[in-house]
């Protein structure tokens, strides 16, 4: 499941950096990539089970910034992604 969304978010990403609506660049990633982790090490002192910090958690974040986050967050809560 994780796989899939993490397809789903590139394909919008790109769609976007083609049309010009998104503007992304490699420093945007970073600092995205930066306050994912720091979010989601903070959610998981509150949250039990922890949300696991692995490649696609920190790619979702990166690639989503604080949605993408929220949307670890829900899909997590909800229990169908992130378990």
């Amino acid at each position: 499941m994780e796989l899939a969304l993490l397809i789903i978010i590139v394909v919008v990403l790109v769609i976007l950096m083609l049309t010009g609506i998104g503007e992304l660049s490699l420093p945007v990633l970073i600092v995205n990539g930066i306050v994912g982790l720091i979010l989601i090490f903070l959610t998981n002192l509150f949250v039990t089970p922890p949300i696991p910090i692995n490649i696609v958690t920190v790619l979702v974040s990166a690639l989503g910034g604080v949605v993408g986050w929220l949307i670890i967050l829900v899909l997590h809560i909800l229990g169908v992604a992130f378990v």
